[in-house]
């Protein structure tokens, strides 16, 4: 009897274990999922037409990036102490996609992007 019960509780506590792991991944899932809707990040799309015309912001994004940023690749720029991620987008429509944190985006407008179009022009 004393080998039936102890086999009775190696099966407890072997599936009280498996429990506890699936319990874990799922609220890591869970909590990742939740991470990323409650995400600080803005995503601003920059489009190569504005209308029928080309976008000067897109011209000089071109321009400053180069030939760091392959077609629908990403990369991380670093200005100011300022955290950047770029992604060319090369569908039908052409963009490129700058993430950044949004407690940085007057940061973007006033500073970053004037420094884009200023590179741009040299």
């Amino acid at each position: 009897m004393e080998i039936l019960n102890s086999i009775v509780l190696v099966i407890t506590i072997v599936h009280g274990l498996v429990v506890l792991v699936k319990t874990i991944d799922e609220n890591r899932a869970l909590f990742s999922k939740l991470k990323k809707f409650l995400s600080n990040k803005v995503t601003l799309v920059i489009y190569e037409f504005n209308g029928h015309v080309k976008d000067e912001l897109y011209e000089a994004v071109e321009i400053y990036l180069s030939n760091n940023l392959p077609p629908n690749k990403e990369v991380e720029y670093i200005y100011d102490g300022h955290k950047f991620k770029w992604i060319s987008i090369q569908s039908e429509v052409k963009s490129f996609n700058l993430t950044f944190r949004a407690k940085d985006y007057e940061f973007v407008i006033d500073s970053y992007l004037p420094h884009i179009l200023k590179e741009a022009k040299y």
